[in-house]
């Protein structure tokens, strides 16, 4: 057989318009795994987004509950104001004569104190510890021992003030307060040294 020009050609130059067979057909695009995926990946942010928050937030409560600043040992207490008569020292000596006049005496006694002046507050910028002469009157408490007696100390000559609360057992009651942000866990207890004089 001769050989002719055609022959001698390479293939590809055989067919300059392409292959005398149809093209192969694309492969059909994966639209349900991409769906799937996009399923999936906004499933998990939206998890992430709703779960993470929520156990942050609980991790915080739980915190929170674990570490509640302390308090003296006993139950709120309700005295009557003769039972608040008397004398009351704390740890350190302080002393708070309580009469039954509604009149009190103070010589270094701690407490969470302010002035009503200036602002100021134990445990910021006042002294957690005040001596001086005023009047008191018993209340009841709406703090963390709601329905206790509470007694306010108005020191005379001056805007300050301060609160105790009872807390305790009968035999045993003690007057106290937080000095300062509750948080920091910083206690004034008073108990009973005496009756008053």
């Amino acid at each position: 057989m001769a050989e002719t020009e055609e022959s001698r050609r390479p293939p590809q130059q055989l067919w300059a318009h392409g292959p005398p067979w149809p093209p192969r057909p694309a492969p059909p695009k994966r639209r349900r795994s991409n769906l799937f995926l996009t399923v999936v990946g906004l499933a998990i942010g939206a998890a992430v987004v709703v779960i993470v928050p929520a156990v942050l937030l609980a991790l915080l409560i739980l915190g929170r509950w674990l570490t509640a600043p302390p308090v003296p040992d006993g139950e709120p207490l309700r005295l009557a104001k003769t039972e608040l008569v008397g004398t009351w020292q704390d740890e350190d000596g302080g002393r708070l004569v309580v009469a039954g006049d509604a009149t009190f005496s103070a010589v270094d006694v701690c407490g969470d104190y302010s002035d009503g002046a200036t602002g100021a507050q134990s445990g910021f910028d006042l002294a957690s510890t005040m001596s001086g002469k005023g009047s008191w009157e018993a209340g009841t408490s709406g703090g963390p021992d709601e329905n206790a007696t509470e007694i306010t100390l108005d020191f005379a000559g001056g805007d300050v003030s301060g609160w105790l609360t009872a807390r305790g057992t009968a035999d045993a009651p003690v007057l106290w307060t937080y000095v300062g942000d509750p948080d920091e866990g910083h206690l004034c207890v008073l108990h009973r040294d005496g009756p008053a004089s």
